[in-house]
């Protein structure tokens, strides 16, 4: 799914980025750090962001969450 957004990434590691799901975009949520749990609560999946970090439209892998009403109906485990 592509990203609505820049996502900004780590020069080396891929990132888990939680985002929302806005018709056939994925939006990154402001609380996107590692110790925010306030962005995966609201989240409906979580985008994983390769290193370098990723562009405006460009083509996201999705990780559903359990819990999310609106998640992309494919289970992460």
């Amino acid at each position: 799914m592509p990203l609505r957004d820049a996502v900004h990434g780590h020069p080396h590691d891929t990132r888990l980025v939680p985002v929302v799901l806005r018709g056939d975009e994925a939006v990154p949520l402001h609380y996107n750090g590692p110790a925010m749990l306030r962005g995966i609560a609201a989240a409906d999946a979580l985008a994983v962001v390769p290193p370098g970090g990723a562009r405006p439209g460009q083509e996201a892998e999705l990780l559903d969450l359990p819990w999310a009403s609106a998640g992309i109906g494919v289970c992460f485990t």
